[in-house]
């Protein structure tokens, strides 16, 4: 029903109802355009959640801007904001993903004079680890000591499998400081 009753509003008519409030308008956007969006953001993201996440992202700053918005194509708006958020989060994965290869590759670098031991790194990293609130340093370290899976941290801590990667995110980004901080220079090859 609400796609046929998608079908009757124009598109500058559901910008001028959504832009006054109109809550139900702003439900008949989403279904209208919800699927080729989620489409669209599933292709640049290979991953159903961050699309999902994409699109929860996009609606949300939609209807939060509402009043200030000048739309003048909505679908083209719509589209914009769907691939400039899909490739701020595929940026941020990939930055997660090469800053996880970094640590774990650490301990299996090569002994030369300006890389650390691992136990020294080890050392350097649970000192970083420390200063860390409790919930994220408890997080890392059952992933990178503890070899846990994201999948099992978030079963034990009953949170999202995406919270415990962006813990972690942030647990490297933390830890990647105080290695450089220390004045440590690793090569990772």
């Amino acid at each position: 029903m609400k796609q046929e009753q998608a079908k009757l509003v124009s598109d500058r008519e559901l910008i001028h109802l959504i832009q006054s409030g109109n809550r139900m308008a702003f439900n008949l956007l989403y279904d209208k355009f919800w699927e080729e969006l989620f489409y669209y953001a599933f292709n640049v993201l290979n991953d159903r959640s961050l699309a999902e996440d994409v699109l929860h992202d996009v609606f949300t700053n939609l209807w939060v801007k509402r009043e200030s918005l000048e739309i003048s194509s909505l679908k083209s708006y719509l589209l914009v904001s769907v691939r400039n958020k899909s490739i701020s989060q595929l940026s941020k994965v990939t930055f997660t993903a090469i800053d996880e290869v970094i640590i774990d590759g650490l301990s299996s670098a090569p002994d030369g004079e300006n890389q650390l031991n691992e136990e020294d790194l080890r050392a350097v990293i649970e000192s970083a680890a420390a200063s860390l609130p409790e919930r994220c340093k408890e997080i890392f370290l059952m992933s990178r000591f503890k070899e846990l899976s994201n999948s099992e941290i978030a079963e034990y801590y009953n949170i999202s499998v995406r919270t415990v990667e962006n813990q972690i995110s942030l647990a490297l980004k933390h830890i990647r400081r105080s290695v450089r901080d220390v004045g440590f220079i690793v090569l990772f090859l």
